[in-house]
């Protein structure tokens, strides 16, 4: 083979390697960017099983903006509060392997994330504070208020 082939392909490789090296840089040093410690991100929830995507959305974006260091409140209302309670089973998936809704309730819950559910939708639905799974509550008006207006970011599901 002549050596300007060989050069050729061999320039080639180095290109790939470098390609290669530079997109898995640029991926880590987009990951270390990302910093949302200080900011507060309320997750509002207000289906169950009347839209499991949407709760297995919640509770994942939940989990995926306390990975990233912000504070953060599931606010579950209307349909929504059955995820905080005690006696209800969450041994749901969404989509093959997945993990279970329990699963990842626990892992928000375990990472200090809390779970304010609306007054009065928690007594529509006679759930009452013993009633709710870790880290939940029963809101009152003025938590709810004082979670809205301090948000920095609120998710709608």
């Amino acid at each position: 083979m002549p050596l300007a082939k060989t050069m050729f392909r061999l320039s080639l490789v180095v290109a790939a390697i470098c390609v290669s090296t530079w997109a898995s840089s640029a991926r880590a040093d987009d990951e270390k960017a990302i910093d949302g410690s200080g900011q507060k991100v309320v997750v509002h929830l207000s289906h169950f099983t009347d839209d499991l995507h949407r709760c297995f959305m919640a509770v994942k974006v939940a989990n995926l903006m306390q990975e990233y260091g912000a504070e953060v409140t599931l606010f579950v209302d209307l349909e929504g509060v059955r995820i905080a309670q005690r006696r209800q089973e969450l041994e749901f998936q969404w989509g093959p392997d997945s993990p279970t809704l329990a699963e990842l309730y626990e892992k928000f819950a375990a990472g200090g994330g809390t779970v304010l559910v609306c007054p009065y939708c928690a007594k529509s639905a006679h759930i009452t504070d013993p009633g709710l799974k870790r880290n939940a509550q029963i809101g009152t008006t003025a938590m709810l208020g004082k979670l809205l207006i301090e948000a920095d970011k609120v998710m709608d599901y």
